[in-house]
């Protein structure tokens, strides 16, 4: 299976009540490609409107995330995504440092908007730098 064949799959279609599915689905995503463990990880924090999850079976899904995925960005990025699952917005210049860190790993998109979505940019500042990192990584495509 492909990045994108994996992202068509469990986009706004991840199985939040079926825990063994859940972790067969992360295993997958961490077996195709970095980028792919973090769209996982942002369909645990980002859920549809007809999605329904208790926060602790999210938080042991990202747990479980956590152990299954080793990359220098997991950590923070699963931070930022318990945030989101917590409903509590993190500074932006926190965030923007977090992107920074980041951008250093050139595709993981769905990791840059994990982070973009964990804090409140009134003033565009994250999504401008979302854009600027973006555009680079298009360059050295």
């Amino acid at each position: 299976m492909t990045e994108a064949e994996f992202a068509d799959l469990v986009d706004c279609n991840w199985p939040y009540h079926d825990i063994p599915q859940s972790r067969a689905l992360i295993a997958t995503a961490v077996g195709i490609s970095p980028n792919a463990a973090f769209v996982a990880l942002s369909e645990l924090c980002h859920l549809p409107a007809s999605a329904a999850a208790e926060p602790a079976t999210l938080l042991a899904l990202v747990d479980f995330w956590l152990s299954e995925f080793d990359h220098p960005a997991a950590p923070m990025t699963a931070e930022c995504a318990i945030s989101i699952i917590e409903r509590k917005q993190l500074s932006v210049p926190v965030i923007l440092a977090k992107m920074d860190y980041v951008s250093g790993y050139p595709g993981l998109l769905a990791a840059l908007s994990i982070l973009y979505f964990s804090c409140d940019d009134v003033d565009d500042l994250a999504h401008a730098r979302f854009n600027e990192i973006r555009a680079a990584w298009e360059k050295l495509a």
